[in-house]
């Protein structure tokens, strides 16, 4: 979908801080000039952020820090457009118990070294993510905390066992990036993760400070149309617009709503990208406060004119959610509909709570740019209308995230996102029974323990359903937070840039292409 509206009162701003761009963005524009692949035909791609693990293969598992990572690696499986799981490096599954699978891997697949990919990198790759020191701490290995073990039926047929049931696992195995074991084994880490060895469509040539670039892997088993892929770590918003449209970059990650009109003058274009998170502001009831009270919760639920924030700063285009899961997303239910605006029953509310006169919270906001801080500034000055006052402190994303899952988080509220394709993988940091050690849980709701023990006793996606569903409406009634929409993010492709057709997220970067001249 493209967007072509602007705000004709934000035009000639935008237009005015592009022509004075900041010392710092003209000195990134000037780096990504300077640099250059020989390759044919290679596409810049221009993001705000460059994983700062580099090429680790098991740490990173939201846009845009994956973004280089899609390029060198292949996972396990991936997900459809459907939001079921489909075949990636493993073409089959099954399983009669949901403890014990077997997966069927893919034929004829190479490493970028030449080593053939066989059921023996599986193995290694588990044994990586349970016995490595620091496992514990990489994104993937603690995602897939239920993988205990794995030993190879033959080359291409592996049987994975679990530590606990988990019929949705197809699903939970799409994020699992496999990398040459022996490379991972032996190099030095920092060698090994500049130089990352995987089966995707790319290599990496060269990998310095804030750029990446790679050449295209001929003998995968998905070659790329490209000669060439580079990636420029460039923070700044008005930084990425203006270096794309300058020609500096032919793909950008993170831009807004407003930057349609600017791009398409030029002949760039600007499409909207559904992300597969939920955006929401947590309620950390394990700090007491107001918030530990269902109907306050609820009362900021009903506060909120989500409608006309979407509308207002993101032209409509995202789409606001009853429940911490997404259209598409396994588990949704569609019988809840969003929490209409309505400022009376948000009053009474807090009223029926001991609120009268209102209560005064606290919300710790991360974001990404100007954009995110416009959103909880609004949903602030909503819930100042209805008796809510709320003080809004930043903190870098980061240290947010780290404080918020070690139990440092202060006050009454966070921002925060859920990741697809499981709406329950978040219950391990939101319940008071979490699956994971070394995580502390924000919010205590007791009574969705049995149903998400049910859920899990399930051995089969299809017998899951139901108590994913049951566990959401409970949840509409009982809000674990202030739920916003499902996360959008706003891409820029140049005139001459084809074969964008991201899936769930997932970037196709092998069907990229450059035309030899831009269409008319």
């Amino acid at each position: 979908m493209t967007y072509s509206d602007v705000n004709p009162k934000t035009y000639g701003a935008r237009m005015q801080i592009l022509r004075f761009l900041s010392v710092t963005a003209l000195a990134v524009l000037l780096c990504i000039s300077s640099y250059g692949l020989a390759a044919e035909k290679t596409v810049t791609v221009g993001t705000a952020l460059i994983g700062q693990n580099r090429g680790h293969p098991y740490q990173a598992i939201t846009m845009p820090a994956i973004m280089v990572l899609l390029a060198v690696y292949d996972t396990l499986t991936v997900i459809d457009k459907d939001g079921s799981a489909g075949p990636g490096l493993a073409v089959s599954w099954e399983s009669d118990d949901a403890e014990t699978w077997r997966f069927k891997l893919r034929e004829g697949v190479t490493f970028s070294n030449g080593v053939p990919f066989t059921s023996d990198a599986i193995v290694r790759s588990v044994r990586h993510m349970r016995e490595a020191p620091d496992a514990g701490t990489w994104t993937i290995s603690t995602t897939l905390y239920q993988v205990a073990s794995a030993h190879a039926i033959d080359a291409l047929t592996v049987e994975i066992k679990l530590s606990q049931r988990d019929a949705l696992f197809p699903l939970h195995a799409s994020v699992w990036r496999i990398a040459e074991p022996e490379a991972w084994e032996t190099l030095p880490k920092h060698e090994y993760e500049s130089s990352p060895v995987g089966t995707g469509s790319f290599q990496v040539e060269r990998w310095v400070e804030g750029r990446v670039d790679m050449r295209a892997f001929k003998d995968s088993w998905h070659p790329p149309k490209l000669d060439g892929l580079s990636f420029i770590q460039v923070p700044d918003q008005t930084a990425r617009l203006q270096a794309i449209l300058s020609g500096a970059v032919d793909f950008v990650v993170g831009l807004g709503p407003d930057d349609a009109s600017l791009l398409e003058a030029e002949g760039a274009r600007l499409i909207l990208r559904n992300m597969t998170t939920v955006q929401f502001l947590a309620f950390l009831t394990v700090n007491g406060g107001p918030v530990v009270d269902s109907r306050v919760r609820l009362a900021m639920n009903y506060g909120v004119n989500r409608q006309a924030i979407v509308d207002t700063l993101l032209q409509s285009a995202a789409v606001p959610v009853s429940q911490i899961a997404y259209p598409g997303e396994f588990g949704f239910n569609p019988d809840l509909p969003p929490y209409e605006y309505d400022p009376d029953k948000a009053r009474a509310l807090l009223a029926d709570a001991g609120y009268p006169n209102g209560v005064e919270v606290v919300a710790t906001v991360a974001s990404r740019g100007a954009n995110d801080l416009l959103y909880f500034q609004q949903v602030a000055l909503d819930l100042a209308k209805v008796g809510v006052r709320l003080e809004l402190r930043t903190k870098p994303a980061f240290q947010n995230a780290q404080d918020l899952f070690f139990g440092k988080a202060e006050g009454d509220l966070t921002s925060l996102f859920a990741r697809g394709p499981d709406p329950l993988n978040a219950y391990r940091h939101r319940v008071c029974q979490g699956t994971l050690n070394d995580r502390s849980p924000y919010h205590c709701d007791d009574a969705l323990l049995p149903l998400l023990q049910q859920a899990r006793d399930q051995v089969s996606a299809e017998d899951a359903l139901p108590y994913f569903h049951a566990v959401l409406a409970h949840e509409r009634e009982n809000p674990p937070a202030i739920i916003l929409w499902q996360g959008v993010d706003f891409d820029g492709l140049a005139p001459n840039l084809t074969g964008y057709a991201p899936v769930q997220d997932v970037m196709n970067f092998e069907d990229f292409d450059l035309l030899e001249a831009p269409p008319n």
